[in-house]
C-alpha cells in the first residue's frame, strides 16, 4: 500500500483542493491505483479554478532567474525538468521570454509544459504553435501538461520510496509509460525497430502518393472523456508515407488515437497544377481518423493509411 502525505502530494500538483481530494482517498494499492485516482480527480471533479492555481505554481519556461528565485517549492523539480533551458542561447531564451508574454496576455495563465527531456528550441516551437490556439482549446492542454507533470513527479516519489522493489531501470520505464511517454529511450538504437504508428496518404483522384501533407497524431488523455494530447506531428514525404511519426520501439501505448490529416495544402498544390479538375474550396479539408489500442496491441505495429480524393476518403488498417 502507498501512504503519501499531503506535502508529497502538494509537491507534485500545487492546487489544494485536488491534494486534499487525492489524500482522502489514500492509501493506494499500488502506484497505477494512486495515478487512476489523480487523473479522475483532475478531470472530473477539479475545478477550473484548481488547475489555474496549479499552473500558478509553476516557473515560466525558460526564466531562469525566476526558476532560481523564486517558487522554491517547486524549484528542484522544474530545475531538473527545465534543465535544457539552462544550456541555451540568449537569444534563444529572449524569444522564449517574449512568447511567454504573449501567452499569458492572450490565456491569462503562464504557458505550461511537460518540460522534461526538450531543448529549449522544441518549447520555443511549442509556444508558438500554442499561441494560435482558442482559450478554450488552450486551457485544456495546459490542464493535460500539468497532469504529465503530476504523474512524472509521483513516479519520481514512489520509485525513491521503492527501490527495493524494482530496479531503478524498470521504475524508469514505468515512470515514463505511466507519464504518458511512448518509450522514446527504449532500446532506441534497434535497428529492427520503427515507429509503432506510421501512416501513407494515396491520392486515388491522381493514382499517386500525397506528399507534403501535414499530419497530427493525438492520444485521448486517460479518464478525461474527450481531451487531447498531440503526441506527434509530421509531413508526408514524396511517397506518401511518414515513417518516422513516434520513436522508433516495439512498444505502444495502449487508448483512444485521433490522426489528423490537413489536406488544404495539397489541395491547393493540385487546384494549381489542374485548375479545371480540382474545385475552388476542398470539401473534405481535414480527415480525423479514431482508432483504438487495447492492452492486448501495445506490442503490435499499427499502420493507418489514407485513400483519399476531393469528394471521399476511406482508412483501414494496413501492415
Amino acid at each position: 500500500m502507498l501512504a503519501l502525505s499531503a506535502n508529497d502530494l502538494n509537491n507534485a500538483c500545487s492546487s489544494k483542493r485536488f491534494v486534499g481530494l487525492v489524500a482522502s482517498r489514500g492509501p493506494f494499492r499500488d502506484a497505477a491505483s494512486l495515478i487512476d485516482t489523480c487523473r479522475n480527480v483532475w478531470w472530473h471533479e477539479a475545478h477550473v479554478t484548481d488547475w489555474l492555481e496549479a499552473f500558478a505554481a509553476h516557473p515560466r519556461i525558460g526564466d531562469l532567474n525566476s526558476l532560481k528565485a523564486k517558487f522554491t517549492q517547486f524549484a528542484k523539480s522544474s530545475q531538473t525538468e527545465q534543465a535544457t533551458a539552462a544550456t541555451a542561447s540568449g537569444d534563444i531564451l529572449q524569444e522564449l521570454k517574449s512568447y511567454n508574454e504573449q501567452y499569458e496576455t492572450r490565456f491569462g495563465h503562464i504557458f505550461i509544459v511537460c518540460a522534461s527531456g526538450k531543448s529549449a528550441s522544441e518549447m520555443l516551437e511549442i509556444v508558438k504553435a500554442r499561441c494560435n490556439n482558442t482559450p478554450h482549446v488552450e486551457l485544456l492542454n495546459a490542464a493535460t501538461e500539468q497532469m504529465k507533470i503530476t504523474e512524472l513527479r509521483l513516479h519520481k516519489l514512489v520509485v525513491s520510496q521503492q527501490q527495493q522493489a524494482a530496479s531503478q531501470s524498470d521504475a524508469s520505464v514505468a515512470a515514463e509509460r505511466r507519464a504518458g511517454l511512448v518509450f522514446n529511450h527504449l532500446m532506441g538504437g534497434a535497428s529492427t525497430m520503427r515507429s509503432p504508428i506510421t501512416t501513407h496518404v494515396l491520392d486515388t483522384s491522381m493514382g499517386r502518393p500525397a506528399p507534403g501533407v501535414p499530419i497530427s497524431l493525438h492520444k485521448e488523455c486517460a479518464e478525461s472523456n474527450g481531451v487531447w494530447d498531440c503526441v506527434a506531428s509530421g509531413q508526408t514525404n514524396q511517397d506518401g508515407r511518414i515513417g518516422d511519426l513516434l520513436a522508433p520501439s516495439d512498444l505502444v501505448l495502449p487508448g483512444v488515437y485521433k490522426m489528423t490529416f490537413d489536406m488544404t495544402s495539397y489541395m491547393k498544390d493540385c487546384k494549381h497544377l489542374h485548375p479545371h479538375f480540382f474545385p475552388e474550396q476542398p470539401f473534405y479539408p481535414k480527415v480525423d481518423v479514431h482508432f483504438h489500442i487495447s492492452n492486448s496491441q501495445t506490442k503490435q505495429h499499427f499502420h493507418v493509411p489514407l485513400t483519399w480524393n476531393p469528394y471521399g476518403y476511406s482508412t483501414y488498417r494496413g501492415s
